[in-house]
């Protein structure tokens, strides 16, 4: 049931195709969300749905349920991994060889141009064709045209079955099948030299300040209060774990809210204080440590869930700028799953430039990444917004080695870890939540960026009762750690 946000795990379906004789197969309920051009009372059109015209009774936003957008009937990034599930060709990508498995009933797969790519870090390196010959309904391993790479980096290399020539559906070069193999060459360790730091210290702060930075961090307030690069502020807040996100419209029926709402009350007003009962609240004051390359602090913060719970948060500041930070929770049990377990960010919205090292070019989630390539992406902040009916979470990248947000003269911020999931959008998932329709959000102030190191899957079954899949959630049974590393650039 493609609504909103939705498709996830649909691989396990068709996957079935592949094992099961006897398997039918299915459908997605529905091709192009049903809605209407309206104007709301300031004269700007948007796509309205029930009750929007003051009918009653409605079923509200429930036949937004497309993979194209109503309107223009443009794509909707749910169509990235529709199409990967649906294709006739898969190919099993290794290092210097691929195996071809052509699931057509009857065209060999010498209809169309393959064509094998290969980048380095995320860069294309060269792209050969290659000819394939294999008959329908079967399958044949055949080496690849380009030799297994031995220079340090990370290598994705991707076969790519594209048309011959035009046809009243598709231009000549459309891709109508892929498979993707990712493999790494380590670069021998370097010895680096620390670059130099120093510590200033007072009763209510504690600094570090190196040759192009400088960052305060608050006891008070607790927390980082600024980071500053190149003489410039570039946090608009103070950095908080994060542990919510905007309900999908699958996660308002399976009652999400209900079930793992204890973490948004623990994202939105989780502390460095807690209450005593006595006049004044109690704090934790926070660990520091400072070591030959690097200066460390550690915030505790305590979690008003029931049970109760606690984080903690520590950066680590390099004399380079840049802080590896590290969030770690202890398991309690008692409480629903976790929507997400990472940090959020608030930048000025003049960062509004994006690019990232991962998969893409559309959205991913944990269950809905398949028809995703690694590689560099960049887009804007504001097209990170999907055309969703009613705005909910959105614009998610996952396997994400590094990712940057600049503003028009290329300065900003770097954020980079191992595989970690990320996001750019000019909303907190808070201010999304609170919106019905576009036109309800507010005015963009701020570029929030949310990294993370798993955001739960967003599940697809039905929109009614099914929840994401186990495979897919965060598991909050065992300690959670979570490292990753951000810079101005």
């Amino acid at each position: 049931h493609a609504m909103g946000n939705s498709c996830g795990a649909m691989h396990k379906y068709t996957d079935l195709t592949d094992t099961e004789p006897k398997y039918q197969g299915g459908f997605i309920w529905d091709y192009i969300d049903q809605s209407i051009y309206k104007k709301d009372r300031y004269g700007k059109e948007f796509q309205a749905y029930g009750g929007d015209f003051g009918e009653r009774p409605t079923d509200y936003n429930f036949s937004g349920n497309g993979i194209a957008y109503g309107g223009e009937r443009d794509a909707s990034p749910k169509m990235q991994d529709v199409k990967f599930n649906y294709q006739n060709i898969s190919a099993k990508v290794e290092k210097d060889q691929v195996t071809i498995v052509n699931k057509n009933l009857f065209i060999n797969t010498d209809t169309f141009d393959c064509f094998v790519v290969l980048a380095k870090d995320g860069k294309e390196v060269k792209e050969v064709p290659m000819e394939t010959h294999v008959a329908p309904l079967s399958e044949k391993t055949v080496s690849l045209p380009i030799p297994v790479q031995n220079l340090p980096g990370e290598y994705a290399v991707t076969v790519s079955f594209r048309l011959k020539e035009d046809t009243v559906w598709a231009k000549r070069g459309h891709e109508v099948a892929f498979g993707q193999g990712v493999y790494k060459v380590e670069a021998p360790a370097k010895a680096v030299k620390p670059a130099r730091f120093e510590v200033i210290r007072s009763g209510h702060d504690f600094g570090v300040r190196g040759e192009n930075f400088d960052v305060l961090f608050s006891y008070l307030n607790g927390g980082l209060a600024s980071y500053r690069y190149g003489g410039v502020e570039m946090i608009q807040m103070i950095p908080r774990p994060n542990f919510w996100r905007a309900p999908v419209d699958n996660d308002n029926g399976s009652l999400m809210q209900m079930r793992c709402g204890q973490w948004k009350l623990a994202s939105m007003y989780l502390s460095h204080k807690y209450p005593t009962g006595g006049h004044y609240p109690g704090m934790h004051i926070p660990e520091i440590e400072v070591l030959d390359d690097s200066a460390k602090i550690t915030f505790t913060y305590a979690m008003p869930t029931t049970p109760a719970t606690e984080c903690k948060l520590s950066y680590q500041v390099y004399g380079d700028g840049s802080i590896r930070t590290t969030l770690t929770y202890d398991p309690v049990e008692g409480l629903g799953d976790m929507p997400e377990f990472g940090m959020m960010f608030k930048l000025d919205a003049d960062y509004d430039n994006v690019t990232w090292y991962g998969m893409g070019p559309e959205e991913t989630y944990v269950d809905r990444c398949a028809g995703a390539k690694l590689g560099v992406y960049k887009n804007k902040v504001e097209d990170n917004m999907a055309k969703y009916l009613v705005p909910q979470e959105c614009g998610n990248k996952v396997g994400v080695r590094w990712a940057t947000v600049t503003n028009r003269k290329g300065r900003g911020m770097m954020f980079s870890g191992d595989k970690m999931e990320f996001s750019a959008l000019p909303y907190t998932p808070h201010e999304l939540e609170n919106a019905m329709h576009p036109y309800e959000l507010p005015q963009v102030h701020y570029t929030v960026v949310r990294v993370a190191k798993q955001q739960m899957g967003v599940g697809g079954d039905d929109s009614w009762g099914a929840q994401t899949h186990p495979e897919y959630l965060i598991p909050i049974d065992k300690k959670l750690e979570f490292t990753f590393t951000f810079k101005g650039i």
